[in-house]
């Protein structure tokens, strides 16, 4: 029997049980192994962390989200509710980062916004229909 059957089958049994219990922290760990990664890339001028950059997450169409904020594989932020938003000012100097946003949201049916804002940055990243949040910005600051 093939792998990949076997983890699909495990997925959609985690889902439909968080469907229908509520929402259990173990689908963070089943859904994290087998969903793709929306990413963008970003320049920054140093500059501009003299200003809070902020990075905005919201759940749309009454979505809750559960889930981190990692900068170069550390938390920095855990995501809970429907609005969420940490100043990035505050962990960027020169140099690349990778920041990744993963958990989950629910209702599945709903859709989550993620805004990066700053003085003179702004990026909107949305994603929807599945449940589950994986997103990526890849950031170059000088």
């Amino acid at each position: 029997m093939s792998l990949k059957p076997l983890v699909l089958a495990t997925v959609l049994t985690g889902i439909l049980f968080g469907m229908v219990s509520g929402f259990p922290q173990e689908i963070n760990v089943i859904a994290q192994s087998s969903r793709s990664i929306q990413s963008s890339f970003v320049n920054l001028n140093v500059s501009e962390l003299n200003q809070p950059l902020w990075l905005e997450i919201q759940g749309l169409n009454g979505a809750k989200v559960q889930g981190q904020v990692k900068l170069n594989g550390q938390v920095i932020q855990t995501l809970q509710g429907s609005s969420n938003q940490v100043n990035l000012s505050n962990y960027l100097r020169r140099g690349n980062y990778q920041i990744t946003l993963q958990g989950n949201y629910y209702p599945s049916q709903g859709s989550v916004l993620i805004q990066l804002k700053g003085n003179q940055t702004q990026l909107t990243q949305q994603t929807s229909g599945n449940g589950l949040l994986n997103q990526q910005l890849n950031m170059e600051v000088r």
